[in-house]
């Protein structure tokens, strides 16, 4: 399991940290034996109803707001998770780790990925802490380690006494994961890719952590048949000609307003909607600045934003107080297509129903939803 790859990180939203200098990528990964893929049941209703759909709408005509609501607790593939300690591996920092002990789990990154995996493996009662793109149900009574969104809080965490921590570096300083690692706690960093493509492979590297390797399998099988599906039922949605949208990524009325570019997800995301990226497509890698020009040259029909965000820069009648966004196609249909803000890029074992939720806000007309 001492392995090692070239696998590429995605930046920090907060632009504090990059990539990753060391990558890691589990042996099992490529020994992973899928069989039995099942589904998640809240999927089923989900396809029946956007399959029966009327699909003579042209969602080129919608105009307003659309929110999809936060998806819920990942159901777990197994209620008897029975880790198979000790793991050794050497993680991404470079530093080799022995898993002893999971019975006091911290899963720390940007987008709340790790907690849903965790939970989908059937550990979710070991999470003893987490940030705050983790906004499962079944966490709410457990405490937040970050302060400010996503700075680490050294504190914090050391008085809920965790066991394991995995974390990335999509959150930080690492000032205060060498201080975690130097206090004894097992910490274990990762480089995930965290694209839709690999996250069978992502999921079953978590998995790999926390000795669960046949749970990782299943719930890796389970997540990219749903995607697959999902992805299916997208494709009869999309008008022949896709929409054109851009993922804006906001904080606040300050200066926290940036155009998200294929390096961070937005690209992924939307092509699985079946829009077009309109970022991508003018060369933008990283994120840019949403200024009034280059919003003008992308105009998009749709905005796509996390819902925490939107609400932070006071809703849409804020939005469209931002420079350019009210003479953009979007802006003056008020097309936004607002996402829970720990799933919009998590790329994980829920994002089969983002993909279904998110589809039917955006080629369904409201009296179908």
């Amino acid at each position: 399991m001492n392995t090692t790859s070239g696998v590429r990180s995605r930046p920090s939203l907060r632009g504090a940290v990059t990539a990753v200098a060391v990558a890691m990528s589990l042996a099992l990964s490529s020994c992973a034996s899928w069989d039995s893929p099942g589904t998640s049941s809240g999927n089923e209703e989900l396809i029946q109803q956007l399959e029966n759909a009327d699909h003579s709408s042209d969602p080129h005509t919608f105009t307003g707001m659309s929110l999809v609501d936060d998806i819920g607790d990942v159901e777990p593939v197994t209620d008897r998770a029975e880790p198979s300690l000790p793991v050794q591996l050497t993680d991404a920092d470079g530093f080799d780790v022995e898993v002893t002990d999971v019975s006091r789990i911290l899963p720390l990154d940007l987008y709340g990925t790790y907690s849903k995996t965790i939970a989908g493996i059937g550990l979710a009662d070991n999470i003893v802490g987490r940030t705050v793109s983790s906004t499962e149900p079944a966490l709410a009574d457990v405490p937040v380690v970050t302060t400010g969104g996503h700075n680490l809080n050294a504190e914090a965490i050391l008085e809920i006494n965790p066991t394991l921590i995995i974390i990335d570096h999509s959150i930080g300083p690492r000032e205060v994961i060498e201080q975690l690692r130097n206090s004894g706690i097992t910490t274990v960093v990762m480089d995930p890719t965290r694209t839709i493509a690999s996250i069978g492979d992502d999921i079953i590297d978590i998995a790999s952590v926390v000795g669960l390797a046949d749970e990782g399998e299943k719930l890796a099988q389970r997540s990219v048949t749903e995607v697959d599906q999902a992805r299916g039922v997208v494709q009869e949605l999309v008008p022949e000609d896709p929409l054109r949208m851009v993922f804006l990524y906001a904080r606040g009325t300050g200066g926290v307003f940036f155009i998200i570019g294929d390096a961070y997800g937005g690209r992924d995301l939307i092509e699985g909607l079946g829009g077009r990226d309109m970022a991508a497509e003018h060369g933008i890698e990283d994120l840019a600045p949403a200024n009034a020009e280059a919003l003008a040259e992308l105009d998009p029909e749709v905005f796509v934003m996390m819902s925490e965000g939107l609400v932070s820069t006071g809703g849409i009648d804020g939005l469209l107080q931002r420079p350019g966004i009210a003479q953009t196609t979007a802006g003056r249909n008020q097309r936004i297509l607002a996402l829970p803000d720990g799933q919009s890029l998590a790329f994980g074992a829920q994002t089969g129903e983002l993909l279904l939720r998110a589809s039917r806000e955006l080629y369904l007309p409201e009296s179908e939803r």
